[in-house]
């Protein structure tokens, strides 16, 4: 520093001295390096002259600019024409309407990229400005900041709505930006991110048309979002304008770009999570058609945002975010976090949006997007004390300034430093501290102050001890078993494979643990399989990494209730823990082509496959999927493994399968039958057992017996043997079967898919077949039903249906294969069939609990009902059809 001041004292003028001095002498630089290194800079742009504007304290408040902000001092040494400009508005207070980016015609996509980006920086200019000479408060500031954003986005959807207009016409729809964060309580950050959503009325429409021609709505919105995005987000000569974060739209960075008020109805009423009511708090509709489409979504988001009772559901969800926030500032080290470390922003933001969201169904006085306004109505209702709300607004603000004080050097989004490091110093004068001690002194002091509070306001609460639970007690909550519970918890806090660290955790769970036990489906399998579990190290890391996540704990016991579906699969491939509860693992389909993506990601067939199957039943259970689609995304994985196979064995003959692989109806435990067809006597019988082999290596079952002539037949057999075999021999069970045929690799596609369609159809079904088909279905319930706890084979069982949708593709010579699909065309055929969907879904669900649970839970008293109603529409049916087989022939 001294160097270059003596360097500087020598080469300048004589008029530039006075600024020197100031340099010297003014204790309130933070940083006089970086104040000397750009007046030396100003000086070369200015030609060695001082203009008459710069000529007064103008030219003292621009050098304390440079020294607290390398950023803003490059800008305006750059672009040094605005300078004057600056002096003229600094000083003043500017209302909303002054915030105004014109429209310029004739201009290119280039040129007005540029010109938002300086006008941003050079509004900025304007706000550090009076931040850092005491010109403005800090709601000021930041209500400025938030407004220098609002309107570059409004003209960038001017602008971009200008040019797509031009292409495609005007859309049949409104259309908004959503600000969302802190920018949607004008509090925005110096430096920050703009979480946006972008959102349009109604996606039924299209535009008039331009001279790329016409688009459909949502196509149309889809581009014009996107262009948004790259016009604020792209790099030019100027910088960036705006780092843009859309993850807080639906279904996140998985979810369209935009989506219309109607999917976002469906979507906040289903599918989102607790912590999309934190974000949604803060949405303002900020640019676009705000009057009708803006008042649209905030109804909307209203609605899912609010409780009309006090919501105390959601101090879990307060408790479990701040969890998975401090496991991120952990990984920091010994930086300090002002937003995200323990007594940060952060936990003050969760105090105030909780108690709105708690209590601002029944108190809308409570309300607002701004964190300071909505503090001063909680301590205007009640809700807080003078003290609290003192000591939490003056916490606030101290840490905000902090952070902005941060920011400004480089503009960088960031809220860490080193407390050690020259930052620190910088920072501390920044500040107003004379010394780093007696800052981080200070914050020191504010940060545990914020913590306690919110320690006070969201505890953890006293809970009772696994170890010193009694039999009795668990009578009382209900446990079916209490002693065999008792003796379960003295296995686990006795278990040799936990540290006596992690026995101390898992006993003080106390009553949450035991919640957690009577809410999953079978607590005896849970009991079970939770020892299994721990018995490997991955279990117990990702049990104890939970812990805090209640949502997480749930859907663990929920896997662990099944009989042996997870913990098999567990124990085969132990690292399935670390991604089963992604999100986006989870909200993802399950499709040939998802997991083709796995494959080449994690290169383990078996790992891939147990994945899968544990994602399909997260999925079944979390409602994203409908049993029916659940047993496709099943049958997904046996088609994803038969296509890796086939491809690695290479056999010379083609590949079908009937069966409920055959009809995309798998379920857990489903067998898979398999054909081998041939053009040419095949020599590969080793292949095909190659491939029955490797399949059986991963678990499944396979049945090969409905061949020609069963097992007594050639494995892999000729299509003209086949052929002939349809024609001669073939009984009719065997057509019931081929009615869920379906061809899946190989050349010989049209070949024996003509043969089965032949087999099938060409002799229509006549009144004999029919009732051949009654007496077989009999049989089956006679020789296999075994009374009422059998849910197949016995009387309303699932092969009630089966053979209703086996019948009916003959009756209307059309191969379906999928039982719900033809049930669901019979229903809109036959509207007194219509229930047939609804008991097929209930009667699957019900099978579906036996086949992963060992029991039924849901459906234990519903099931002499259910096969009673199965029965009947049974019965109703066979009365249907013989009467229309008897009008055909």
């Amino acid at each position: 520093m001294e160097f270059l001041m003596n360097k500087c004292r020598s080469t300048f003028e004589t008029e530039w001295q006075k600024v020197l001095d100031f340099i010297e002498g003014y204790e309130g630089l933070p940083n006089k390096r970086r104040a000397l290194i750009y007046t030396e800079k100003l000086r070369e742009r200015l030609s060695h002259q001082i203009p008459e504007f710069l000529a007064d304290e103008f030219l003292f408040h621009i050098v304390i600019l440079f020294s607290y902000s390398s950023f803003l001092g490059e800008f305006l040494i750059k672009h040094i024409k605005l300078l004057e400009k600056l002096k003229t508005i600094y000083k003043k207070s500017f209302l909303p309407s002054d915030f105004l980016v014109p429209t310029i015609e004739g201009e290119t996509e280039k040129q007005f990229m540029n010109r938002i980006r300086i006008y941003k920086n050079f509004q900025m200019a304007r706000v550090v400005l009076r931040d850092i000479l005491k010109l403005a408060d800090f709601e000021e500031l930041v209500r400025d900041v938030t407004l220098i954003h609002d309107s570059i986005i409004k003209a960038t959807l001017n602008f971009a709505e200008s040019v797509m207009e031009k292409r495609y016409g005007k859309p049949s729809s409104g259309y908004i930006v959503i600000d969302m964060g802190k920018a949607g309580g004008f509090e925005l950050n110096y430096s920050s991110d703009i979480d946006l959503l972008y959102v349009y009325e109604s996606r039924y429409g299209e535009t008039t048309g331009g001279s790329y021609g016409k688009l459909q709505n949502h196509d149309y919105f889809v581009l014009l979002s996107n262009y948004i995005t790259d016009l604020l987000s792209k790099k030019t000569e100027e910088g960036i304008c705006m780092v843009v974060d859309l993850r807080l739209r639906p279904n996140g960075t998985l979810g369209p770009i935009c989506n219309d008020i109607e999917a976002l109805e469906q979507y906040y009423t289903a599918v989102a999570r607790p912590w999309e009511r934190f974000a949604l708090l803060k949405a303002r509709p900020s640019a676009g058609d705000v009057k009708r489409t803006g008042i649209e979504f905030l109804k909307l988001a209203k609605a899912f945002i609010f409780r009309k009772y006090v919501d105390l559901t959601l101090i879990e969800e307060v408790l479990r975010l701040k969890e998975l926030i401090k496991s991120k500032v952990n990984k920091k080290g010994k930086k300090i976090d002002l937003k995200l470390g323990e007594g940060g922003i952060r936990e003050i933001e969760f105090i105030v949006q909780a108690f709105q969201l708690i209590y601002g169904g029944k108190y809308p006085q409570i309300r607002s997007q701004n964190t300071l306004i909505a503090l001063k109505r909680l301590l205007k209702w009640g809700f807080i004390t003078e003290k609290e709300y003192s000591d939490l607004r003056s916490s606030y603000l101290f840490l905000r300034q902090a952070e902005h004080m941060l920011q400004i050097t480089n503009f960088r989004q960031t809220q860490t430093f080193h407390p050690e490091g020259e930052e620190a110093e910088e920072l501390a004068r920044k500040m107003g501290f004379k010394d780093r001690e007696s800052f981080l002194k200070k914050l020191n002091q504010i940060m545990k102050t914020v913590n306690a509070y919110f320690n006070k306001f969201f505890p953890t609460g006293d809970r009772k001890p696994l170890s010193v639970v009694t039999a009795e007690d668990l009578e009382k909550m209900g446990f079916r078993e209490p002693l065999e519970v008792k003796r379960f918890i003295e296995v686990l806090l006795n278990l040799k494979t936990l540290s006596p660290e992690e026995v101390n955790t898992l006993d003080v769970m106390g009553d949450r643990f035991l919640e957690l036990l009577f809410e999953a489906p079978s607590s005896k399998n849970t009991m079970k399989n939770l020892v299994s579990f721990f018995e490997k190290e991955e279990g117990r890391v990702f049990f104890f990494s939970i812990l805090s996540e209640i949502h997480a704990l749930k859907l663990l016991f929920y896997l662990l209730s099944t009989k042996e579906f997870f913990i098999k699969r567990f124990r085969e491939t132990p690292e399935i823990v670390d991604l089963m509860f992604n999100p986006e693992y989870i909200e993802e389909p399950i499709t040939i082509e998802r997991l083709k993506k796995d494959f080449e990601e994690f290169k383990n067939l078996r790992f891939v496959k147990n994945l899968s199957e544990i994602r399909a039943l997260l999925r079944l259970r979390l409602g994203r999927v409908k049993i029916e689609e659940f047993f496709k995304e099943i049958t997904a994985v046996v088609d994803f493994l038969l296509e890796v196979i086939y491809t690695e064995v290479k056999p010379d003959f083609s590949l079908a399968s009937v069966g409920k692989h055959g009809s995309r109806e798998m379920n857990i435990g489903s067998d898979i039958d398999l054909l081998f067809f041939s053009s040419l006597p095949s020599k590969d019988n080793q292949k095909a057992l190659e491939i029955i082999k490797k399949l059986e290596s991963l678990g499944y079952e396979v049945d090969t017996r409905l061949r020609p002539f069963g097992e007594k037949g050639e494995l892999v057999f000729t299509i003209n043997y086949f052929e002939k075999y349809t024609e001669t021999t073939a009984r009719v069970w065997e057509r019931l079967a081929f009615t869920r045929f379906r061809f899946l690799y190989g050349n010989l596609k049209g070949e024996t898919e003509k043969i089965v369609e032949k087999f099938l159809f060409e002799k229509p079904l006549d009144f004999e077949t029919l009732n051949e088909i009654f007496e077989m279905r009999k049989v089956l319930e006679r020789e296999l039903g075994k009374g009422q706890k059998d849910i197949k084979y016995s009387s309303g069982g699932v092969v009630d249906l089966e053979f209703i949708s086996y019948i009916y593709q003959l009756f209307i010579k059309k191969r379906i294969g999928n039982t719900f699909e033809v049930l669901s065309l019979l229903g809109d055929t036959e509207k007194k069939f219509k229930k047939a969907i609804k008991l097929y879904r209930q009667i699957r669900w019900a099978e579906t609990e036996k086949r992963i649970f060992g029991e039924y839970i849901f459906y234990s008293d519903r099931i002499k009902l259910l096969k009673k109603e199965i029965r009947k529409m049974y019965q109703e049916f066979s009365q249907w059809i013989k009467t229309r087989v008897s009008a055909n022939t």
